[in-house]
């Protein structure tokens, strides 16, 4: 607002100020425009300028005094010689993007916008032996056929593992598929009826490059998730060779036993056909040593 009246009460002395402004003056000169176009667009260039001066001696986005957090107003000349507006990130959102720009090979995901930037080779640095093993089963796996089940207590690392490998995989233009079992099932729940949502996410948990499913076996476990969801998933991986990845808190016999509903004629039979999968699928490895959170 207080450039609009700035504008009203312009005289040519400060058009003249406004056009001497560098920024101002580069894109006049770049675009071969005159004074007369200054004074027609005036507004639109003083709110350019008052937008450029927030990030003046900005020390971090933490301190972004812009309307959009990270993003500057930009002023353009299109191809009918009419001036345009649009906003492009700064120094310090151009350095996120950078590091997140791989977010758009994953199909689905559970991962936090912190959890795109985790990097896989610096993860084992300074760790215990445990855990640098458990790095190397999984940086080998990158040129096997197999995936890797990771198991372990909770809280020894697991998860960070995966998500620093599924970075790892998304910056070699690999599609991802990173998803929580127990918030993949929760969701496939609260959308029962809807057989649209279902069969799409179904499909991109088959046909993505690589899969993690985080956390085996804690989902709220039914006949129906086992065999309508989990199942059908895994048979199409494994008989399409598509790399797949596990964690869970327990040891591939003890998933066995998780999975057999009580009272259910030919349970075992469907969690051995499940637990076949998986071993056909990943190399176990488990992960030992104090939790970290």
């Amino acid at each position: 607002m207080e450039a609009f009246k700035k504008v009203q009460n312009m005289d040519l002395e400060w058009i003249v100020s406004l056009a001497q402004e560098t920024e101002v003056h580069d894109f006049l000169k770049r675009h071969d425009l005159g004074m007369d176009f200054l004074k027609k667009n005036a507004s639109d260039f003083l709110l350019w300028k008052e937008t450029l001066d927030r990030c003046k001696d900005c020390p971090g986005l933490s301190s972004c005094s812009q309307p959009l957090p990270g993003k500057r107003k930009m002023l353009e000349i299109d191809e009918e010689g009419f001036l345009i507006q649009n906003f492009v990130s700064c120094a310090y959102q151009a350095a996120i993007d950078e590091k997140r720009k791989h977010q758009k090979k994953f199909w689905l995901s559970h991962m936090s916008s912190k959890e795109y930037e985790i990097d896989l080779s610096i993860l084992a640095k300074g760790q215990a032996k445990e855990y640098q093993l458990a790095f190397r089963t999984i940086l080998a796996s990158i040129q096997d056929a197999q995936g890797v089940y990771l198991y372990g207590q909770p809280g020894v690392g697991k998860t960070y593992l995966m998500l620093g490998l599924c970075n790892l995989y998304a910056k070699e233009n690999k599609s991802i598929c990173f998803v929580k079992l127990p918030q993949l099932i929760s969701d496939f729940k609260q959308k029962l009826t809807d057989n649209e949502y279902r069969l799409k996410n179904m499909s991109l948990l088959q046909k993505a490059d690589i899969v993690v499913l985080d956390d085996m076996g804690a989902e709220a476990i039914s006949a129906w998730t086992r065999d309508e969801i989990v199942l059908p998933v895994l048979e199409y991986r494994m008989t399409h060779q598509k790399k797949t990845y596990f964690t869970s808190n327990y040891a591939p016999e003890e998933l066995f036993n998780q999975y057999i509903i009580r009272n259910e004629s030919n349970s075992k039979i469907s969690a051995l056909r499940l637990l076949e999968r998986i071993r056909s699928l990943a190399k176990p490895c488990k992960l030992s040593g104090e939790s970290r959170r």
